[in-house]
């Protein structure tokens, strides 16, 4: 490609990294606030007549004795309910985009984005917010939009470099928007939790809410006004290979692509359901806020930058398999040590003085090990595919992500809930390790060109 040519794609592709970015910011705000939104709820209006009347009704009788086991369990629902819809309108909106263009498809989902954000911002009852939810989830299939953007302005050579851009946008977002939503929420503290006779009114989760619209409506104003049409009318209408659905991995010619992609799927799952309870953990073992989560969102983040900065030294000298091979083992002994963290009713209520050290300890482990699974799992995918389906593989690999956040989430909540503790849901996630390093193990090293 030539250097005039060189900067169109630049630019197209560093406005689908803002995109994207900004779309995950603006969703994963609200991650660190689910315990203390989720509890507001529940004592402003858990009576009969409410929808989450109605659904504490039905935790008490599946043995939801505390408030604490209902928020656990309605957050796993809150974030299945989330990634289910996701996954259902991703192939929806990108199938859309085929036809009507990847700019005009964007622009409607990024402004329904803000519309829920908006509404959020008003949620005095909690049907609004699971309301806001659904459309968010409905909208989130412009991650599919943005890829297959991307895909359109690089050629099959370049395209794991397109299909890289989104992959680390949505990375970085799901490390700041936490962070944000922490650092923004309310002081937990002393807070008297006030019922309201309307629907609509400010909350005390109103201010993160403002931050996830604000963000949402500056996105759509910015591909409203800068962001290119990449989608020739000449190729519209047209079977698109870029965003397949994890259904279609039987249909791969590679076999080490397949099972690849299964070996994602497995630590995934284990990986989001550690995601989603992480908060709630957080809140039994320590009494954490929203601000003190946001903390360790953070430190979180930097053991997953260094982990990619080694990753890529190590690479080159024992290769992408064994660094996923490596990252896998990581994770399982971070599980287990996490896992042993006795809870304060465990423990005759007051934690060990080993606790907080032995659970950084064991964070920093999981997102050093995340850091080095996710971005070599995406280059031996890559490296497995012909030229002509590197996109088309890539997909499925993202879309096997997504599966995971559909049944991890809700696996973890039910686990958490049933038991009462953790224990069983990293035990679990640690379990998971050993058929995902598996099959990895079982795959032959891939040939790399120039080698």
């Amino acid at each position: 490609m030539s250097a005039p040519a060189m900067q169109p794609q630049r630019r197209v592709l560093g406005l689908i990294f803002l995109t994207v970015f900004m779309d995950i910011v603006g969703f994963s705000i609200i991650i660190p606030l689910f315990p203390h939104l989720l509890e507001h709820y529940i004592q402003t209006e858990g009576s009969a007549g409410t929808l989450i009347g109605w659904l504490s009704s039905a935790a008490e009788w599946m043995g939801g004795d505390t408030v604490f086991k209902k928020t656990v369990l309605f957050g796993g629902l809150l974030s299945t309910l989330y990634s289910l819809l996701q996954f259902v309108f991703s192939p929806i909106w990108g199938s859309l985009s085929d036809r009507f263009g990847r700019r005009t498809i964007l622009t409607v989902t990024l402004f329904g984005s803000a519309l829920s954000y908006g509404l959020w911002i008003f949620a005095a009852h909690f049907w609004l917010v699971v309301l806001t939810r659904l459309i968010c989830g409905m909208m989130a299939g412009n991650i599919a939009v943005a890829s297959a953007a991307a895909a359109d302005i690089t050629s099959e050579k370049e395209r794991t470099k397109g299909m890289a851009v989104v992959g680390i946008a949505i990375g970085m977002g799901f490390l700041c928007g936490p962070i944000i939503g922490g650092l923004t929420a309310p002081e937990t503290k002393g807070i008297v939790h006030v019922a309201t006779d309307y629907a609509f009114g400010l909350n005390l989760f109103s201010k993160p809410a403002l931050i996830a619209a604000c963000m949402a409506a500056a996105n759509f104003l910015l591909v409203l006004a800068f962001f290119p049409e990449t989608l020739a009318v000449a190729n519209r209408a047209k079977k698109d290979a870029i965003r397949p659905s994890i259904f279609d991995l039987a249909n791969v010619k590679s076999s080490e692509v397949r099972r690849t992609s299964l070996a994602n799927l497995i630590y995934q799952i284990g990986f989001t359901g550690m995601e989603n309870t992480i908060v709630f953990l957080t809140l039994a073992l320590f009494a954490y806020s929203p601000r003190d989560n946001a903390m360790l969102f953070l430190f979180n983040g930097v053991s997953l930058v260094l982990a990619q900065g080694l990753s890529r030294r190590v690479v080159g000298r024992i290769g992408q398999r064994k660094v996923v091979m490596f990252g896998f083992s990581i994770a399982a002994l971070a599980f287990i040590i996490v896992a042993i963290i006795p809870t304060p009713l465990t423990a005759g209520g007051a934690l060990p003085g080993w606790a907080k050290p032995i659970f950084f300890m064991g964070m920093g482990l999981i997102s050093f090990a995340t850091g080095l699974i996710l971005p070599s799992v995406s280059a031996l995918v890559s490296l497995y595919s012909d030229a002509s389906e590197q996109g088309r593989n890539l997909g499925i690999l993202r879309s096997a992500g997504s599966l995971a956040r559909v049944i991890g989430p809700i696996s973890a909540a039910l686990l958490y809930f049933h038991f009462g503790n953790h224990f069983w849901v990293y035990v679990g996630a640690a379990i998971l390790m050993i058929p995902a390093f598996w099959v990895i193990r079982q795959l032959p090293d891939p040939v790399v060109a120039g080698k």
